[in-house]
């Protein structure tokens, strides 16, 4: 094979990450991905904030799964994670209704940020790393409506106790970010810029016919 040849092999997208969030997000940009499950510890470490908490889980997934690529070639790794925070405290995903029902309660009529982290780990030896925040401000909530919510939308899942592409949106009144997405769980935007980075564009992972 030529080096002009190798150049223009176009790596596999490795998706580090069983969330079906962030696969359907991934998946709505039409690009060709496989999705394997990294083997990450989310635990904080004391006195760790909540970007560098988001940056190095998303950095550990994304070289979890590096890992298990060892004997093979041309590939890119995605790793993300997502911690939501009210100023220094940290909530993740509840695991319960009355947990969330407890998160929700703190947050009413609050400001409260979602730290993404994306990280791409490639074969060659690239990589990058960055958090996005996406801030929401919660309305005023009452007990009924945050218990009638979380028997909704079931957000036992989801860091922040809130889906809000779904039936959570209405929890809030106000939000400021770049890209939606990010809070969503994973910032499309800012993958594609890191793809740019590592000179490939969106477009390249896309199977046309």
């Amino acid at each position: 094979m030529t080096e002009i040849e190798q150049d223009m092999i176009i790596p596999r997208l490795i998706l580090g990450s069983t969330s079906p969030y962030r696969k359907k997000l991934l998946a709505s940009l039409g690009v060709t991905f496989t999705q394997m499950r990294p083997d990450t510890d989310e635990s904080p470490n004391p006195g760790e904030n909540p970007s560098s908490l988001a940056s190095r889980l998303g950095v550990s997934k994304a070289q979890s799964v590096a890992d298990q690529l060892q004997n093979e070639a041309h590939w890119i790794c995605i790793g993300s994670d997502q911690v939501c925070h009210l100023e220094h405290t940290l909530y993740g995903k509840p695991g319960t209704a009355e947990q969330a029902a407890l998160q929700l309660t703190a947050f009413s009529g609050c400001w409260v940020t979602f730290s993404t982290s994306l990280a791409l780990i490639a074969s060659n030896g690239q990589t990058f790393s960055a958090v996005e925040d996406y801030e929401c401000r919660f309305r005023t909530l009452s007990s009924n409506e945050i218990d009638t919510y979380i028997q909704l939308d079931q957000p036992l899942d989801c860091a922040g106790s809130i889906k809000v592409e779904q039936a959570g949106v209405s929890l809030l009144c106000d939000a400021r970010g770049r890209d939606i997405n990010s809070l969503y769980g994973l910032p499309l935007m800012l993958l594609s810029e890191a793809l740019q980075s590592f000179s490939y564009s969106i477009f390249d992972f896309i199977k046309r016919s």
